[in-house]
């Protein structure tokens, strides 16, 4: 259609039911497309290129307590103990789905298997720790460090680096929640579990 069809107003056929129709089609799908474009880039734009500080900016409610820390193995008044975990299995979960999503090959079926896995595995682990951080404070943490260094959690700490430089992933591809597991996923991607916190009212400003 050129620019003088066009100063004589809209053509009769699109002003029919059918040609608005097809009309809105058309605009839908370029806005749309726009849109999952936008997104696309934006992606890649914003994935993190450092490790944040902490993980669970949402959760920074808190400010330690300090108590004193049990021997390992010895259990609180109320049963708790900062050597347990929450969960046990979801680490096995995690093994399981990593054999079928390697980083050699990864199909978007095995994938999505392992990412659920994983963010299981991560919500449990994170929950530990902040569980431990809020009771104990510094000490919390590096015992529920130690009970986490154990080899199958090394396999799933070093498995979710090899895929990442594989290109299985990006950061970006977990959502951002209260447990903080987009943030957790950065700071095993680019430094450790030595420095895996979760945040306080101090890191927030609150």
């Amino acid at each position: 259609m050129s620019l003088a069809n066009l100063s004589g107003g809209i053509p009769d056929r699109y002003l029919t039911r059918s040609g608005a129709l097809l009309m809105g089609l058309l605009v839908g799908t370029t806005l749309l497309g726009g849109l999952l474009a936008y997104g696309w880039l934006a992606n890649r734009l914003t994935e993190p290129g450092q490790a944040p500080a902490c993980y669970g900016s949402e959760n920074a409610n808190y400010m330690p307590r300090n108590e004193v820390m049990p021997l390992r193995g010895a259990k609180e008044r109320d049963g708790s103990s900062p050597d347990q975990r929450l969960y046990t299995h979801y680490v096995d979960d995690v093994r399981k789905a990593a054999a079928l999503c390697t980083p050699k090959a990864c199909s978007r079926k095995d994938w999505e298997v392992y990412r659920s896995a994983l963010f299981w595995y991560m919500s449990s682990r994170l929950r530990d720790l902040r569980r431990a951080d809020e009771r104990y404070g510094e000490a919390g943490l590096a015992r529920m460090r130690e009970t986490y260094d154990t080899p199958a959690d090394r396999e799933v700490d070093e498995g979710l680096r090899a895929r990442y430089r594989a290109g299985i992933f990006r950061i970006n591809d977990f959502r951002l929640d209260r447990d903080g597991n987009r943030e957790a996923v950065a700071i095993l991607v680019h430094k450790d579990s030595a420095t895996l916190r979760p945040c306080r009212r101090s890191d927030v400003g609150r």
